[in-house]
């Protein structure tokens, strides 16, 4: 037995440790005794114990080496940091690299003594410059993290290519990364693919999913797989998560539920949380799975408990409808707390519905404000909507119309419609925001082609009133009923008034019908005067008929069976009534009324010699109006055309956007793989949208 302890000892050295044989200075020789002749009577512990600090007192490397691994590893003494670390510094201070290393290790992770990162740094060099390979490592890492030094990437580089070179698969990987992005070095994705290729083939997992990573970044699909699924089947959990989300959305294989759930399942036994929520959207939402609530709902609070933002969300969401499990309105709001403290704008904003409805908390109006605010920073165009209407309304905050402009703004930018007609009628005004007729006519010119009755009724007070742009009846008329036939209860009451006032009594009963229907007062009380009109007159026709026929008009006094008909008929008002819904807006007149405005400050020709020229920026800017139809005509093609153009020139703004287009197929057919491919190029860069456009994918394909 205490031979073994005396073998262990003497071996629980590391392979590298055998250096401390051979110095580098010359001049300081250390005598080893290395020929210990074989021990006729054995050691006790004690005894092998003693003799080792006798022998390490006297200055023997070996001897203070392995008393440090004792003390350091409990190998029968108690386990001692600070004992540990004087030894391995007095052998370190004997020029060996193994002891410098595990001197380095003592400062930087402060092991017997306290963390100081400068003499971590300090032992890591004077061990790495004698090409000890993981004191190398670590050294690259406290240069390229900053720790105990400035960040020198320069110095990571070249202390990483070191370790690489010695085979080190760590290394060799950091150093791809490199390369690839171009930290420390000009890029060079040849010797990105090298390194990463000689990492991968020392079968490192890790590598193995690098490597396929840049080869699905550089467009080969086929290499990527292979590479994604080596690394999965050695469990690597991001190869796995990523073969889930490439089934799940068809992106270089071909779509399949059921690879997607058993990659995914794969990962989430291991605790990833993406992967446990994306296991529960599949047995949730799969035609192709057999669905599963149940397991869908383990899934999910799994993932929540985790921490996956999302999966609170779609839990708290669950909880709050009562969907397949019991209502509970006080978890909901638990789950929505969570998942908004860690910054899921949908959470932020469903966090703050509560509050301004007092749903599950008391109502507390700034406590709904504090996380609108949080949502709509986050660029969560409902939160910015209902932040605008806080500050303009002064709700748990001080009435700010400058406040109110900025968040209608960012919120219209985004195409929220009522944001977008708020912000005109601010910009008809000057309120908070610059006086601007033109653009807010523009506006609700634009909004009411997309049926919004609101901003029709708008048009109709604009036209009609003639205060803000020439007075155009047409317009009105027309404006009106657009929004009338589209329910809007206003626009209703108002022309069944007009039609009223005309005597086109069916007419006028159709509307005024319509808002009374939507508890319109007004219109309640006028009906009933019409109703009663509608008496008198069938009492002054009853009347009529016991007198002679009087000849209202030549041809209808040869008919006196027909005598009555003015008051009865309705064709005549029939005939005007298709004539007024037969009015459409006149481009021409539109055009005439904005013309009594300034003109668009955009110079198209300039833009366009900027295009010509290959200015992302630029093609971005124009892209946009063409979507628009601002300054030039509506063109999704041309828009699509120069976003692609702007997002090849790397402007992450453009590549999401190019992404949403081919989502939604605007300008080009729906492409899914392509707008995954776009959204995770933004991603990799950082990119919450790019992110927020992946996840919509994953979740809802």
């Amino acid at each position: 037995m205490i031979k073994f302890i005396y073998l262990v000892l003497l071996f629980s050295l590391p392979i590298q440790a055998l250096q401390i044989l051979q110095l580098t200075n010359d001049n300081q020789v250390i005598q080893q005794q290395l020929d210990t002749p074989q021990l006729n009577t054995p050691l006790s512990a004690e005894q092998l114990l003693t003799k080792l600090k006798t022998s390490a007192k006297r200055g023997d490397a070996r001897s203070q080496f392995s008393l440090a691994n004792m003390y350091h590893n409990g190998i029968n003494v108690t386990k001692d940091d600070k004992l540990a670390f004087y030894w391995y510094l007095q052998v370190a201070e004997q020029d060996y690299v193994s002891a410098q290393f595990n001197v380095a290790n003592s400062y930087y992770y402060g092991l017997g003594v306290g963390k100081d990162l400068e003499r971590a740094l300090y032992w890591y060099e004077k061990s790495a410059t004698q090409n000890f390979v993981n004191a190398q490592y670590n050294l690259a890492m406290m240069y390229r993290r900053g720790e105990g030094t400035p960040i020198d990437n320069v110095q990571a580089l070249s202390w990483y290519e070191k370790a690489a070179l010695l085979g080190y698969g760590a290394a060799q990987l950091n150093l791809a990364k490199l390369y690839e992005v171009g930290i420390g070095v000009d890029r060079d994705l040849t010797l990105a693919q090298r390194w990463y290729e000689a990492a991968a083939n020392q079968f490192d997992p890790e590598a193995q999913f690098y490597l396929a990573d840049f080869y699905e970044r550089e467009g080969d699909s086929n290499k990527a797989l292979d590479y994604y699924k080596k690394s999965a089947n050695q469990g690597f959990v991001d190869a796995q998560a990523r073969l889930s989300m490439l089934y799940r959305i068809g992106y270089l294989v071909k779509q399949d539920d059921v690879k997607a759930l058993h990659w995914a399942l794969m990962a989430a036994n291991q605790g990833d949380a993406q992967s446990q929520f994306l296991v529960g959207v599949i047995y949730r939402k799969s035609a192709k799975v057999k669905r599963n609530l149940p397991s869908a709902i383990a899934w999910y609070k799994k993932a929540a408990k985790n921490g996956h933002t999302q999966a609170q969300y779609n839990l708290a969401i669950l909880y709050l409808n009562g969907n397949n499990i019991e209502k509970d309105i006080y978890k909901a709001i638990d789950l929505y707390t969570k998942s908004a403290q860690q910054g899921f704008a949908n959470a932020q904003y469903s966090l703050a519905l509560r509050y301004l409805l007092g749903e599950g908390v008391e109502k507390n109006h700034q406590a709904a404000v504090k996380w609108l605010l949080k949502a709509a920073q986050a660029g969560h165009k409902l939160a910015q909507y209902s932040l605008a209407l806080r500050y303009q309304l002064a709700q748990g905050v001080k009435k700010d119309m400058k406040q109110t402009a900025y968040w209608y703004q960012k919120a219209a930018e985004q195409e929220h419609l009522e944001a977008r007609y708020h912000l005109a009628l601010l910009q008809l005004e000057g309120n908070g925001i610059d006086k601007d007729v033109k653009k807010a006519l523009a506006t609700l010119f634009d909004l009411s082609a997309k049926g919004h009755k609101v901003s029709q009724y708008q048009l109709y007070l604009i036209y009609n009133k003639g205060d803000v742009t020439v007075k155009n009846e047409i317009l009105a008329k027309t404006y009106l009923l657009k929004a009338a036939k589209a329910g809007y209860v206003k626009a209703q009451y108002q022309l069944g008034k007009s039609f009223f006032n005309q005597d086109m009594v069916k007419e006028a009963a159709h509307y005024l019908e319509l808002a009374a229907n939507q508890n319109n007062a007004s219109a309640v009380r006028l009906l009933k005067r019409l109703q009663s009109k509608q008496k008198q007159n069938i009492i002054q026709i009853v009347t009529n008929i016991a007198k002679p026929v009087v000849a209202i008009k030549p041809v209808i006094a040869e008919t006196p069976q027909q005598s009555v008909a003015p008051a009865i008929d309705s064709n005549l008002n029939e005939q005007l009534f298709d004539n007024t819904t037969s009015l459409i807006p006149d481009q021409d007149e539109i055009a005439k009324s904005l013309s009594h405005h300034i003109k668009s400050n955009i110079n198209l020709e300039t833009l366009l010699a900027n295009v010509e020229q290959g200015n992302p920026i630029v093609q971005y800017n124009l892209s946009a109006l063409y979507y628009k139809g601002e300054v030039v005509r509506k063109d999704n093609r041309a828009a699509f055309i120069l976003m692609r153009q702007s997002a090849n020139q790397g402007i992450t703004q453009s590549q999401n956007t190019l992404a949403i287009m081919y989502m939604n197929g605007i300008g080009i057919q729906t492409d899914y793989n392509k707008a995954y491919y776009w959204a995770s190029i933004t991603t990799r860069k950082g990119s919450q949208q790019g992110k927020r456009i992946l996840l919509y994918l994953i979740a809802n394909l």
